[in-house]
């Protein structure tokens, strides 16, 4: 028996352009652990995070390794928040 089924162009598009951004996402996130993890050895040592107000300069209070460290561990958990929305819509479509 013949069945008749079509091919959404627009399903694959999508399908393929998810698997694209999450491995941006996977880039991402490596790339902000790997910085975060040179900071932590304290190899940035020159880059300190200072606030400029009107009246002056405000130091952050406690050790600057851990403002960025934190700095890049940011957007590796952005990332992996991104990637797995990402596949919850990539399952969606795949369902349709």
């Amino acid at each position: 028996m013949n069945t008749f089924s079509t091919i959404d162009p627009a399903k694959n598009l999508a399908a393929v352009s998810i698997r694209i951004f999450q491995g941006f996402c996977v880039l991402l996130f490596c790339l902000s652990i790997y910085l975060g993890y040179l900071t932590y050895l304290d190899l940035f040592p020159d880059w300190h995070i200072v606030h400029e107000l009107s009246d002056g300069e405000i130091y952050w209070s406690g050790s600057t390794t851990f403002w960025q460290t934190m700095f890049f561990a940011i957007p590796a958990l952005i990332s992996t928040i991104a990637f797995f929305l990402l596949a919850y819509l990539g399952k969606v479509i795949r369902k349709e």
